[in-house]
Order: structure tokens, then C-alpha cells, then sequence
């Protein structure tokens, strides 16, 4: 079976698995939300993404789902005080944001890869396409 092009390569495949747009083997991440530069496989030059802060309404509206609904769960079948859903929760809370985050900000990245997106209406990723 042959490997899918940049065209038909799933943002799912790439980006929420940290890795690169265009060939989906190289690291999107030199460090933990540092975007690298370059794909060491293919070379795309990673410098002009712009995912910024995009990822983070996701997550908070999906932590913070889970979050409340921990905490009220806990308040009421243990009928305890504010502190031990505040103390059950916010574990939780912390692990979802820390796990989701890099997988949200590297699936906007491949969007915005796939979608050809930048600032001035063309693809910054690469010229050639």
C-alpha cells in the first residue's frame, strides 16, 4: 500500500499526533508547545505557522466540561465540603489541558497547513504548492 500525498494525508494522521504536515513522519514539536523550525524528514520550514492561542477555547470548554461535572459529581454523591471537589478536580483539569494541548495546537497546524491559510491569503508553508 502506498503512502498518501500531502493532498490526502488525514490532519488527524499529522498534526494531532505532533507530526508534520507534509510527510506525517517528522517532529512538529523541538520541545513541548516549541513548534520546530524545519520537519527533519522534508524540510517544510514550520517558522511561518500561526496557530497562537487558537487551541485554548477548545480546551478549556472541553476541561472545564469535565472539570464541573467531576466536581459537582463529587460534592453531591460524597456530600463533602468545596475543598474535596476542588481537590478532585483540579487534577483532572491539569492533566486534560497538559495532554490535549499540544494535540489541539498541532491539528490547527495541519489545518492551517491543508487549508493553504496565512496572513496574506496564501500558503506560507510552502511555495511550491
Amino acid at each position: 500500500m502506498s503512502t498518501p500525498s500531502s493532498k490526502t494525508r488525514s490532519v488527524w494522521q499529522t498534526g494531532f499526533r505532533g507530526k508534520c504536515p507534509r510527510c506525517g513522519e517528522g517532529a512538529l514539536y523541538s520541545s513541548f508547545l516549541k513548534v520546530a523550525d524545519n520537519c527533519p524528514v522534508c524540510g517544510l520550514d514550520l517558522s511561518q505557522e500561526d496557530a497562537g492561542d487558537g487551541a485554548v477555547p477548545f480546551i478549556i470548554i472541553i476541561a472545564g466540561t469535565l472539570g464541573v461535572g467531576i466536581g459537582v459529581w463529587v460534592m453531591f454523591t460524597f456530600d463533602t465540603g468545596v475543598w474535596a471537589p476542588i481537590t478532585v478536580a483540579f487534577p483532572v483539569v491539569a492533566a486534560v489541558v497538559l495532554i490535549l494541548l499540544p494535540k489541539v495546537k498541532g491539528l490547527l497546524i495541519a489545518l492551517q497547513y491543508l487549508n493553504k491559510a496565512g496572513d496574506t491569503g496564501t500558503n506560507t508553508f510552502d511555495e511550491d504548492t
